[in-house]
């Protein structure tokens, strides 16, 4: 069970505080909501029912520091093999980021710019839909490292980048 003032990733809504714990009536029913606030999109709120293991089941506690750290340096060891199926591939990439996995996110992220660097050499375009995927997971990983390493997002692919070549 999560606290009030925890942080943690909530699918694609990314980093979030836990602000309350709160029942609300639903349909004259009293239904307890965590009350989430994106740390990234100051104006939103979001509510998930403390007793539905669907939502819930996307909502996790950010990473340390030390774990995002050991992950991008498993990055270089990471293989994904291309799913040349658009309907196949799509199903995928949409599960992998709704289950918000960090790790699969960064094998996603690298599995995508890798057909995006080929498919550039052979003179051609991300498909639209990869494309969509590609950035949605991007900022997922972007959201989570910058609020746990203390730096701006645009700055994370940077970061990714210097701490796999040290680490090579």
């Amino acid at each position: 069970m999560f606290q009030v003032n925890d942080m943690v990733l909530y699918g694609s809504n990314g980093v979030c505080e836990l602000v309350d714990i709160d029942e609300r009536d639903c349909g004259g029913k009293l239904v307890k909501y965590y009350i989430l606030k994106p740390i990234y999109a100051s104006n939103s709120t979001v509510f998930v029912p403390v007793n539905n293991p669907k939502l819930t089941s996307k909502m996790r506690h950010v990473l340390t520091k030390e774990e995002i750290t050991q992950m991008i340096h498993s990055i270089p060891d990471s293989d994904r093999e291309w799913i040349t199926d658009e309907r196949t591939r799509k199903e995928k990439f949409r599960d992998i980021v709704s289950r918000a996995d960090t790790y699969e996110l960064i094998q996603l992220i690298e599995a995508l710019l890798k057909h995006q660097k080929e498919a550039v050499e052979r003179g051609k375009k991300l498909h639209i839909a990869d494309e969509r995927m590609l950035r949605e997971a991007e900022k997922m990983i972007c959201d989570e490292f910058a609020y746990v390493l203390g730096i701006a997002q645009e700055d994370v692919p940077n970061y990714i980048d210097n701490s796999i070549q040290e680490h090579i």
